[in-house]
């Protein structure tokens, strides 16, 4: 049968410990259902309801093999590196010119950082303080 009305509890009225023991026995995470947001699809599901909140994935998310991972190298290492570039044949002297291939190097993208000399760089990418800084120094950002 549905009780209508609860009774009003009597029991350990007056004890400190209300049955759990020491005083810090009902106070951690175990005695309140979790931490957080726990049991929020179980047995705070009421709770979770009210303040609606969602539950489980949503959107979609990329497969990492779809995209190929962006390769990114500084000016200033290009710099730095030129003279082992060019015993190396990475990088070629036409006239008074030097080019430099990145995409012999397994790089994509030119970054900004250091400084420029003047060269024609051929590169998939290049940031816009990279293009900047080729072009004050007289040399040629080339995109492939």
């Amino acid at each position: 049968m549905v009780q209508r009305f609860k009774r009003k509890v009597r029991k350990q009225r007056g004890s400190m410990h209300h049955g759990y023991g020491i005083q810090k026995g009902h106070k951690k995470a175990g005695s309140r259902g979790g931490v957080g947001n726990a049991g929020g699809d179980r047995h705070e599901w009421m709770h979770s309801i009210k303040i609606g909140r969602t539950y489980g994935k949503k959107g979609f998310v990329r497969p990492p093999r779809a995209s190929q991972p962006t390769k990114a190298i500084n000016i200033g290492e290009l710099t730095e590196k030129l003279p082992s570039l060019l015993k190396q044949g990475i990088a070629t002297k036409e006239g008074g010119k030097i080019i430099v291939d990145t995409r012999k190097l397994g790089i994509t993208k030119v970054l900004g950082k250091g400084k420029a000399k003047k060269m024609a760089i051929i590169a998939e990418e290049f940031s816009k303080s990279a293009k900047a800084k080729l072009e004050k120094a007289g040399g040629v950002a080339k995109t492939v």
